[in-house]
């Protein structure tokens, strides 16, 4: 399909959020539409408007793309112009709209820096170049919290300390630690020593921290100081940071922060305190932390343990059982739990579910794996025309510099100093593209082959994992996990879901999955002559844009 450009109405589309860490390393708003330039008079067009947005595209309903998607509809503007196609969209509601205007052939065409997109063209590719886009968002999200994990892991309390403490706002992340507050520290452990006599009330400590000790509390990096109150000094007195443990996701963990008093003086603490204030002792460790969430208010669900005493059996019996832990502020009313026995083998379904065939893993790969060794030849001419774009820009800084010196008055100071300060912003843009393309790291397919390889045999590898092992296995597979009314919806995320779906196409084909369970050279002919074709129309599974809703496998 050849399109006239020149007689197309085209809009150039810019859009940088300054509040998502995604877009910190995007072009400017005004680099953006420079690129759109070049790439519209590449195509020998010239843009009729454009769409300059500051804003996340990572949920829909945005008013600067609801217009432009208004003018492609009104027939306004018929083609798009833009850096990436990231620029667009980052959620599949959004991508989806685009993507069945083009298919329409409402939308022309999407020109990017790198590809020209039009209807003709097979879907695929831009499937999962928009959900790369959205799972790149989501998968941020829960990057976050699995190096909250890590955290909890090597000993650091994630989130703000308590008093008496202080974060590490300078550190280098991923290893910020917790330091004494000198100020402070000494003075929240008199606050100790006071109760730990038996002499004092909390409200007399509260009354000698305030008027005598002139006892503050610091909150966030911009160290707001206020008076200490009430409840935050009944927190400082249930706190078990303060003997070197802290509760996190519903589990215990052993800090590496220096301790303010013992074990024996904290419990001497909640004894002074009341029964009321002694945290149940935790006596079972809990084997999904902070991976099960409430299906309600979205709070930790949280293990607790209960021994009963079982009359015809005449024993003791340790109950252990799942709930929401109401750490959310907003309100919750579940009161139903769920019994790990009956929780566990739910969770073994989720991961049977992602796991595939043996023969079906075998054909996928062959077919991915013979596309590499272009995708990598093509990595290193793009790479090769990057760094001669940035000798070429320095060059003729070096140039205009020399002939400035040969010649002074032959170029204007004004002039001179003009032109030098575009081709150093030449030069910085191509240095950025150097390394936005390094940033690139692996493509789509090579990341579709780790996850293939991921689910070969998931069941053998969480059943006789450790426990680490199975934690990581959950934080891979699991889009949700979330408890809800007793009963547990464990939802895979792309592409395991779609795979999933897939998996329940050949089993309808065949009747049974035991003939996939071997090596593809071991599939006996009849069989593969019936399930190929289905293998090969994996990619219709869903027309959605999601990443992996369209299996992109290369099977020409």
């Amino acid at each position: 399909m050849t399109l006239d450009f020149s007689t197309l109405h085209i809009g150039s589309v810019a859009r940088k959020s300054t509040k998502d860490k995604e877009d910190q390393q995007v072009l400017s708003i005004s680099s953006q539409h420079e690129e759109n330039i070049k790439s519209t008079q590449r195509v020998g067009g010239t843009i009729a408007k454009t769409y300059t947005e500051e804003r996340s595209a990572k949920a829909p309903e945005r008013p600067i793309f609801n217009g432009l998607v208004a003018d492609i509809e009104g027939g306004i503007i018929n083609v798009i112009v833009c850096w990436r196609l990231n620029r667009l969209a980052r959620n599949p509601i959004d991508g989806g709209r685009l993507m069945w205007l083009l298919q329409q052939g409402i939308l022309k065409a999407i020109i990017t820096s790198e590809k020209v997109y039009l209807p003709s063209d097979n879907v695929i590719q831009m499937s999962v170049e928009f959900g790369m886009s959205t799972q790149y968002s989501i998968d941020l999200g829960k990057d976050v919290k699995r190096g909250m994990l890590q955290k909890a892991k090597m000993g650091w309390r994630p989130g703000i300390a308590p008093v008496g403490f202080l974060n590490d706002y300078g550190g280098i992340k991923g290893e910020k630690k917790i330091y004494t507050d000198p100020d402070r520290f000494p003075l929240v452990r008199k606050c100790w020593d006071y109760l730990l006599s038996g002499a004092y009330t909390v409200e007399e400590i509260l009354d000698l921290a305030l008027n005598e000790w002139k006892l503050t509390v610091v909150k966030g990096r911009k160290r707001i100081v206020s008076p200490i109150g009430l409840n935050t000094l009944y927190d400082i007195f249930h706190n078990k940071f303060y003997y070197g443990e802290y509760d996190w996701g519903g589990q215990t963990w052993p800090g590496m922060h220096e301790s303010m008093i013992s074990k024996p003086e904290y419990d001497r603490a909640q004894e002074i305190l009341g029964s009321r204030g002694r945290p149940r002792s935790q006596t079972h460790e809990n084997p999904y932390p902070c991976l099960i969430n409430c299906g309600e208010c979205g709070a930790c669900v949280v293990l607790d343990t209960q021994k009963i005493f079982v009359k015809r059996e005449n024993r003791e019996k340790l109950l252990c059982y799942f709930r929401c832990s109401k750490q959310k502020k907003r309100p919750c009313t579940q009161k139903r739990c769920m019994r790990q026995e009956k929780l566990d083998p739910k969770i073994l379904n989720g991961v049977i579910d992602a796991e595939l065939p043996q023969a079906f893993i075998d054909w996928a790969l062959q077919k991915l794996k013979l596309t590499q060794e272009d995708k990598k030849k093509q990595r290193e001419t793009d790479i090769q025309r990057l760094h001669d774009q940035h000798k070429l820009a320095e060059k003729r800084v070096s140039d205009l510099i020399d002939e400035r010196l040969a010649n002074p008055k032959l170029i204007p100071e004004d002039a001179f100093k003009r032109k030098i300060d575009e081709l150093d912003v030449e030069v910085k843009r191509c240095e950025a593209r150097i390394k936005e393309f390094g940033k690139q790291g692996r493509t789509w397919r090579e990341e579709f082959i780790d996850k293939l390889l991921f689910v070969e045999k998931a069941k053998m590898k969480f059943e006789n994992g450790a426990p680490k092992t199975r934690i990581e296995m959950l934080i891979e597979l699991k889009e949700s996990l979330e408890l809800k009314d007793g009963e547990l919806t464990f939802r895979l995320r792309e592409p395991f879901r779609t795979l999933s779906r897939g998996k329940e196409r050949m089993k309808a084909k065949l009747g049974s999955l035991e003939v996939l369970n071997c090596r593809l050279d071991q599939v006996k002919s009849d069989v593969l002559e019936r399930i190929v074709p289905v293998w090969s129309r994996l990619g219709d599974l869903n027309p959605g844009p999601t990443v992996y809703d369209t299996v992109a496998l290369p099977l020409s």
